[in-house]
């Protein structure tokens, strides 16, 4: 492209006010500074337009309209963490390729000043950039750019983010005005999102009397990551108070709306949607016609594994998992949309990776989260807000490495790895074990003895993250001498030295021989550390967490291994887990060879969970603390779509990016199954029937070993 646009906002002179805001929404101060800014520019063409190449981005949540059509929501999201208000190093931008008909384009784009939800990140100052290339008719093509010639506007009618009165008018057109370059503009290298329309099942269209006030509940077949649209027909005055539900638990923040005329109202900030529940003041003395809908929003799907065997319910629990891993797949992995937490919950995104391996295939979103997730530790200085997490993140790294064989990757987060490295190496005593974390956050969602497992103290946390940190330290050094270099290998050295020591003495740290079990940490007298570390306490604790994490990253041997899992599964006073920190737990069956005995069983105790809802994923199987309220959209309990077809498949990646694989088919004791697995290369089949043998049919480019 040949002239670079510039990033352009509203005039500081007509509006001092709102050109700053906060870098998150954490702290809620960003209300305060909240406004919709809109931009336009028309052009003129000599001849018909083909074809525009857009690239555009924005400081938060832009909407891009072109001929009074809608485009996209964007921008990719930076990422972002809890716990700091330090920008992300880099901004991602947009690009739509959007076919026109005549000569003339109109560009409209909205841009929120100020992040709303979590997992928007801001540099500090409202800003727009957009530039593209048209293709027209007789073969030229035209470079477009914002400057100082786009007009803008603050429209008031978005009064708050959840906020639309229709009766404020917008202000005048102005000219923009160029403002500091702040964002490091990076391409995103995923696809946009893609929408689609999803209706209510009960009826499309509502009638609301002259004058009545009419309360409409409307259920929809899934639970969706979604945007309110609104279509009201009347030439009057309407008030809407429209609630948002993901089942028949609570909603989220509802949207108030005025519309006044025929109109289309497309909301701004995407909800959790499974049920609406709409109050309809009609203020005028005619009836009104309301057509409610959501434009439900997702990485766009281009191809599906599949998964069926002989048990119906092991069935559905597949498909719903599958289901919560689409509604969570935005332009980050969310936690779920109704959160919508920042790039901070690395656990739940590892699960989601190798979810994705077996439903999607589409691995680029988990290597993107995988690179901004890898920019935040480096500037800072390895710090993340979930202590373990950023532990799980280095095994993500390796484990997306082996399904895509993208070596670059590994290259491009060495320098995140070695600043994690330092500063767990940081926390260690001379044994090698961590006795001084700044906290032991986050084990699993639940409550033991008054004492949150987010953010456990160590007697309760201690054994986990030292499991954690000996997986880490083993990947990393496999990560370390794949990318190889003469620095890289004496690193890797350095490392294995480490994870040695840890090994060595963890039990020694950790376990009871009497119980013949690992505890989950020790006694040692800790003061309290805010706002996440509590003061040490007494008590020895037992959970399925700390063995489970023990036998999975071989911190026993092979016969204690498979000892110590019958024991855990046998003793019902051992702290139990929640369906996140299962995934571990069966990683560890499969690795201790005991999945026939084990794995379909503990998967089935989904069933009760997808029988209470099957139109999304209920975050947990019990609630963690009295009050608290789940959501039904977190797919960081979705492992069985990446248990069950993995292991029923037997899959192995013996070189990396599917290239040379082993299959050991087994059914588990199920009469029949049927798996289809998207890889880089087609789709991978296999059918197996008791007594019979497998029917394949795999990629020719795949060097496949069938056991």
């Amino acid at each position: 492209m040949e002239q670079q646009a510039k990033w352009i906002w509203l005039d500081p002179k007509k509006y001092p006010e709102l050109q700053q805001c906060p870098i998150s929404c954490v702290n809620g101060a960003q209300r305060k500074f909240y406004c919709m800014a809109e931009f336009r520019k028309e052009y003129n063409f000599s001849c018909d337009i083909v074809k525009a190449d857009i690239r555009i981005s924005a400081d938060t949540t832009f909407r891009l309209i072109c001929n009074g059509e809608f485009v996209g929501i964007g921008p990719v999201g930076a990422g972002g963490d809890f716990g700091s208000d330090k920008p992300m190093p880099w901004h991602y931008a947009n690009q739509y390729c959007v076919e026109f008909s005549g000569n003339h384009l109109e560009f409209f784009v909205q841009v929120q000043l100020s992040p709303v939800v979590l997992c928007e990140w801001s540099q500090g100052h409202g800003g727009l950039y957009l530039e593209a290339e048209i293709l027209l008719e007789n073969g030229n093509k035209c470079h477009v750019i914002t400057d100082e010639s786009w007009m803008a506007r603050k429209n008031g009618a978005f009064c708050n983010p959840y906020q639309y009165d229709a009766r404020v008018c917008p202000d005048e057109w102005t000219p923009a005005v160029l403002t500091e370059p702040i964002w490091a503009l990076r391409d995103a290298p995923i696809p946009m999102l893609s929408f689609q329309t999803v209706y209510p099942l009960e009826a499309r269209e509502y009638v609301v009397a002259a004058g009545d006030t009419r309360e409409i509940s409307m259920e929809f077949d899934r639970i969706y990551a979604a945007y309110l649209l609104l279509e009201q027909e009347s030439a009057g005055l309407c008030r809407f108070e429209v609630h948002f539900r993901e089942t028949a638990g609570e909603d989220s923040a509802p949207e108030k709306i005025v519309l006044n005329g025929n109109s289309l109202y497309r909301g701004f900030q995407m909800h959790s949607v499974g049920a609406l529940d709409i109050r309809v003041e009609n203020l005028n003395d005619f009836p009104v016609s309301i057509r409610p809908a959501l434009a439900f929003s997702c990485y766009p799907v281009e191809q599906q594994g599949r998964f069926r065997c002989s048990d119906p319910a092991l069935n559905q629990i597949w498909e719903v998992c599958k289901w919560a891993l689409q509604i969570c797949r935005q332009t980050i992995h969310l936690d779920s949309p109704r959160h919508q937490e920042p790039l901070a919950c690395t656990g739940d995104y590892y699960i989601e990776s190798l979810m994705t391996v077996f439903t999607f295939g589409d691995m680029r979103l988990a290597k993107l989260d995988i690179i901004r997730t890898a920019d935040r530790l480096v500037s800072m200085d390895g710090w993340m807000f979930h202590t373990t997490y950023s532990l799980i993140w280095v095994q993500m790294l390796w484990d997306v490495y082996r399904f895509t064989g993208d070596q670059e990757l590994l290259t491009t987060c060495i320098p995140a790895l070695r600043c994690l490295m330092k500063r767990f190496h940081s926390y260690t005593d001379p044994a090698g074990i961590i006795v001084n974390a700044p906290n032991y956050m986050f084990v699993d969602w639940m409550v033991v003895d008054g004492y949150s497992m987010h953010h456990p103290p160590m007697a309760l946390g201690q054994t986990c993250m030292n499991a954690f940190y000996y997986g880490a330290l083993r990947t990393a050094e496999k990560v370390l001498q794949e990318v190889g270099g003469e620095e890289n290998l004496a690193f890797a050295k350095t490392i294995s030295m480490r994870a040695d020591r840890v090994k060595e003495n963890f039990a020694s740290y950790f376990y009871d021989e009497k119980e013949g079990l690992f505890f989950d940490g020790q006694n040692t007298p800790q003061p309290e550390l805010p706002p996440w570390r509590p003061a040490n306490i007494s008590g020895r604790y037992f959970s399925r967490h700390s063995n489970a994490l023990a036998v999975l990253y071989g911190l026993c041997s092979p016969e204690q291994s498979r000892r110590i899992l019958d024991t855990i599964f046998t003793r019902e006073d051992l702290l139990d887990v929640q369906p996140y920190f299962m995934h571990f737990v069966l990683e560890a069956v499969w690795k201790a060879g005991l999945f026939s005995r084990y794995g379909l069983e503990l998967i089935r105790r989904w069933i009760p969970m997808v029988e209470a809802c099957s139109k999304g994923l209920q975050e947990g199987w019990y609630k963690p603390e009295e009050g608290y309220s789940f959501d039904y959209s977190h797919a960081w309990g979705g492992t069985p779509a990446y248990q069950l077809p993995a292991h029923l498949l037997g899959l192995e990646i013996l070189e990396p990016g599917w290239k040379h694989i082993r299959l050991v088919p087994r059914l588990f004791g199920l009469e029949w199954a049927e798996i289809s697995v998207p890889t880089p290369f087609g789709m991978l089949y296999c059918r197996l029937e008791k007594d019979k043998d497998p029917v394949l049919s795999i990629p020719s480019e795949i060097k496949a070993e069938i056991l």
